[in-house]
């Protein structure tokens, strides 16, 4: 089984991690985790102009792997196979690709992330990708 987990790293994101390694058992020919998180994109004109795609780049790698510091070691503690991922761009968008690109059986997430305030202003992640998403979206409260 390949299980998608994306993470914004906020706590309710880890539920979804938690929710992995308790029933990782359940699971004949074992779990292999793909956590991802997603940057969204720098689109100011103005930035581009005094830093390079560069360090661009390297912001979007290092706060996407500092958001999944904390699922990756919950995951190794459990023994389970990770790999870590940084994507940048519409958030539901980019997890989709990378489930469809990887091959995950299922996409298990929190329906919430980094609070409500981002909810009302970004819509719903959760709900966004189950609109779009022929690979089954487990939620987890």
């Amino acid at each position: 089984m390949k299980m998608l987990i994306p993470s914004d790293g906020s706590e309710a994101a880890l539920r979804a991690v938690e929710h992995a390694i308790n029933t990782a058992g359940l699971y004949s020919g074992g779990i292999e985790i793909h956590l991802l998180n997603v940057q969204l994109p720098i689109l100011s004109g103005n930035v581009r102009l005094f830093i390079s795609r560069e360090k661009i780049e390297d912001y979007y790698r290092e706060e996407g792997m500092a958001a999944l510091k904390d699922a990756q070691a919950k995951l190794n503690e459990a023994g389970i196979v990770c790999h870590a991922h940084v994507g940048v761009g519409n958030v539901a968008e980019t997890i989709l690709q990378y489930a469809r690109r990887n091959g995950c059986d299922q996409i298990c997430m929190t329906k919430s992330g980094m609070g409500a305030l981002s909810r009302i202003f970004l819509g719903s992640v959760a709900a966004k990708l189950i609109h779009l998403s022929e690979i089954p979206v487990l939620l987890i409260n």
